[in-house]
């Protein structure tokens, strides 16, 4: 991990233009920046990127810190909030650590990303989705990022143990044009966490109850982690038919 990274996650806060310092949160953690700058050190093609929500800008730094020094490096972010809810940190950490090659549109994901479209399909190497976390928007926000990737180019998603982002990226996983091929996992604190309070908030129908006295349902209920972070390869063209579906997700 870079060390100017590192060191805004050692000191667990931020200050932002207006000079007045928060708590960070609300960003990608420790393993999943480093997930991020990794796949994109491994790929030198990897040059022209997009991303869906800046905040503090702990991801913005990841992917651009990771293309600093490649040339036609580029990166476009799409926050709408930067400078109103986020007092401007995300793109001050950038101007600290020497990036001037970012574009910031601040336009909601759904507008800016059929504007860029309309610019030209496949510009694209990389994109980085974590913006609005409803299922629908994810979804748009995936569909428009599958349109604007080169083959052989990277989609990655935030916050895939959310309920409503896992279900849109559990439907965009089928696309026949897509691999997986890397994932951050939940820590088994917080999966187990979330598991039961998933399971408590849930009726639960007799069957379930006789299931559970299999000894074998603990395990299969608690020790499974699932991934905070997920990250696919446009391995062809998407070419789906109109009558394309997937019943799996």
């Amino acid at each position: 991990m870079d060390e100017f990274i590192r060191s805004l996650y050692s000191a667990g806060k931020v200050t932002g233009r207006s000079g007045k310092t928060y708590a960070l949160h609300s960003a990608i953690d420790e393993k999943e920046s480093d997930f991020l700058f990794h796949l994109i050190k491994k790929d030198p093609k990897i040059k022209k990127t997009l991303e869906v929500g800046c905040a503090f800008g702990l991801s913005s730094l990841s992917i651009c810190l990771a293309t600093k020094g490649r040339a036609g490096a580029s990166h476009t972010i799409v926050d709408p909030f930067q400078n109103t809810e986020w007092d401007g940190v995300g793109t001050k950490h950038l101007e600290d650590a020497g990036i001037d090659f970012f574009k910031l549109i601040e336009v909601r994901s759904e507008f800016a990303l059929p504007q860029i479209l309309h610019e030209g399909e496949a510009q694209f190497d990389l994109i980085f989705v974590d913006g609005w976390h409803t299922f629908d928007h994810t979804l748009l926000d995936c569909f428009y990022a599958t349109r604007l990737l080169r083959v052989w180019g990277f989609l990655a998603i935030d916050d895939v143990n959310w309920r409503s982002v896992g279900r849109a990226v559990s439907f965009v996983s089928n696309y026949p044009c897509y691999e997986q091929c890397g994932a951050v996992m939940e820590s088994s604190a917080k999966s187990w966490r979330r598991k039961l309070a998933r399971i408590l908030a849930t009726p639960v129908p007799r069957r379930v109850w006789a299931e559970a006295l299999n000894p074998g349902w603990y395990h299969r209920v608690f020790d499974q982690c699932v991934p905070q972070m997920v990250a696919f390869k446009k391995v062809a063209e998407d070419r789906r038919n109109f009558d394309w579906h997937s019943d799996r997700f």
